[in-house]
C-alpha cells in the first residue's frame, strides 16, 4: 500500500498546486472561459486520484481509513476556506466510500437499478428537493459538500462537483470491476459525462445535476452486458 499512498500524496499535491496556480494566472476576461479552463485543468488530477482508488482491488480496511481520514481533513480544510487543499482529500474520501458500497454488490443488474434511481433522485433533489433547499437557505453548507475548481485569474472557486457525484463514480467503477463489466470504458465515459454536464451548465447558466448523465453513461457503455445479465425467471419457477 505504500506505493499507492505515495502516488495519492503526489497527485493530491499536484491537484492543490494546480488549483492555486490557475488562480494566479491572468484571466481571459470571460467568466465562462475562465471557469472552463480551471475545470479542464482540475479534472485531470481528479481523474487520476479516482482511478488510483477505484481502478484496483483494495481492502475494506484501507478504503475505510481513506474515507474517514479524507473526509475529516477535507471538511476541516473547507471550513478554513482552503478549498484547493481540501479538494484531493474530498475526492479520495468520496471515491473510497463508493468503492466500499460496491463491495456489497455482486450482480451487475443491481448497478443498473442504482443508476436509474440515482438519475431521478438527483434530478428531483437539485430542482425541488434537499439540494435546492440547501442552496436557497444555507448556501454556506455547500462549501463542505462540494469539490471546487479554481477559476482562471480569480483565485476564487469557480464551478464544483458534489462529493456525492464522486461517490457514484467510485461505486460504478469498482462495481464494473467486481461484476465483470467494462471498467475502463465506463470510467472514461463517466468522466466525459461530467464535461458534458459542465458544458450544458455554462451554456444555460443554470446549475445542473451531474448524476443523470453519469448514470446514463454507465448504462450506455454496458447496455449489452446489463441486458444479458438481467434477472430471468426459469420455466420451472412459472409452474
Amino acid at each position: 500500500m505504500k506505493p499507492l499512498l505515495l502516488r495519492l500524496v503526489l497527485v493530491g499535491g499536484l491537484s492543490a498546486a494546480l488549483y492555486y496556480a490557475i488562480g494566479a494566472l491572468p484571466g481571459s476576461g470571460s467568466l465562462e472561459l475562465d471557469a472552463l479552463v480551471g475545470y479542464l485543468v482540475g479534472v485531470v488530477p481528479l481523474a487520476i486520484l479516482a482511478w488510483l482508488v477505484a481502478g484496483r482491488p483494495l481492502s475494506p480496511r484501507f478504503l475505510g481509513i481513506t474515507t474517514a481520514a479524507g473526509l475529516v481533513a477535507g471538511l476541516l480544510l473547507s471550513g478554513a476556506g482552503l478549498f484547493g487543499l481540501a479538494a484531493p482529500f474530498k475526492i479520495v474520501a468520496a471515491v473510497s466510500a463508493g468503492c466500499l458500497l460496491a463491495m456489497q454488490l455482486d450482480q451487475a443488474w443491481i448497478l443498473f437499478l442504482i443508476a436509474v434511481v440515482a438519475l431521478f433522485a438527483d434530478t428531483w433533489s437539485v430542482f425541488a428537493g434537499p439540494t435546492k433547499a440547501v442552496v436557497e437557505k444555507a448556501p454556506g453548507v455547500l462549501d463542505y459538500l462540494l469539490i471546487h475548481f479554481a477559476s482562471l485569474g480569480t483565485g476564487q472557486p469557480g464551478v464544483a462537483l458534489g462529493m456525492s457525484d464522486l461517490v457514484f463514480l467510485g461505486l460504478f467503477t469498482a462495481g464494473c470491476r467486481i461484476t465483470g463489466l467494462r471498467t475502463r470504458a465506463s470510467f472514461a465515459a463517466m468522466l466525459g459525462s461530467f464535461l458534458v454536464t459542465f458544458a450544458i451548465t455554462l451554456t444555460t447558466r443554470r446549475s445542473l445535476p451531474a448524476l443523470p448523465l453519469l448514470g446514463l453513461a454507465f448504462i450506455f457503455v454496458n447496455a449489452d452486458l446489463l441486458w444479458s445479465r438481467r434477472p430471468r425467471r426459469h420455466a420451472k419457477d412459472l409452474v
